[in-house]
């Protein structure tokens, strides 16, 4: 979805405008959704939690307005709640087999195996945005996790606008060819970063 458009939603959703919503959520389900059946292995779960994510925007509308960077933000909320099912999963098993000899490793180790990945992918991420050139590195931390528009970059850096967006997507091809070779999968986080791209 294009930058404008996407503001322009948020915008709608954020007065409480029921069909923009239903159509952001038609638009990043596809992203969503395999994003959690692929930590959660469990089809009903990623289903029930896609709609959780979905709510809690919903719920947060009146502050989607300020959200300068929309792809990062979903990122972090599914994250997030993806983690916290994952550890409230293992708290479950710890206390349901608490004779097990997986449970006793777990107190040594207190994570599930997808929590660990999980942990490990973001990690792996930093190491990939580590390894841009460094002026690519600034100006893609600029747009994805600062917010910046492009044109608020162009300035900052003296750059022009389609410079910015040249580095942007270099990054990405960049990141996701690194998070494959070095996770062995095509990660499907990449989407939430790239989302005017598509």
């Amino acid at each position: 979805m294009k930058k404008e458009k996407e503001l322009l939603l948020l915008e709608d959703i954020s007065v409480g405008n029921q069909a923009a919503f239903a159509q952001l959520v038609r638009q990043y389900t596809r992203i969503v959704y395999p994003y959690l059946l692929y930590w959660l292995k469990n089809a009903q779960m990623a289903e029930e939690l896609t709609q959780d994510v979905f709510m809690r925007l919903w719920e947060k509308r009146d502050k989607l307005t300020h959200v300068k960077n929309f792809g990062g933000y979903l990122y972090i909320t599914t994250r997030n709640i993806a983690m916290a099912v994952l550890e409230k999963r293992l708290v479950q098993e710890e206390a349901t087999n608490p004779d097990t000899l997986n449970s006793l490793l777990s107190h040594t180790l207190p994570d599930s195996p997808q929590l660990l990945e999980m942990k490990e992918l973001s990690k792996l991420l930093d190491q990939a945005i580590g390894a841009l050139p460094p002026r690519r590195k600034e100006v893609f931390l600029l747009s994805r996790m600062e917010g910046m528009t492009y044109e608020a970059i162009a300035v900052k850096l003296q750059i022009s606008r389609s410079a910015v967006r040249q580095h942007i997507v270099e990054a990405l091809v960049f990141l996701r060819h690194y998070l494959k070779e070095n996770a062995g999968i095509i990660v499907s986080l990449i989407p939430f970063f790239a989302q005017e791209l598509l």
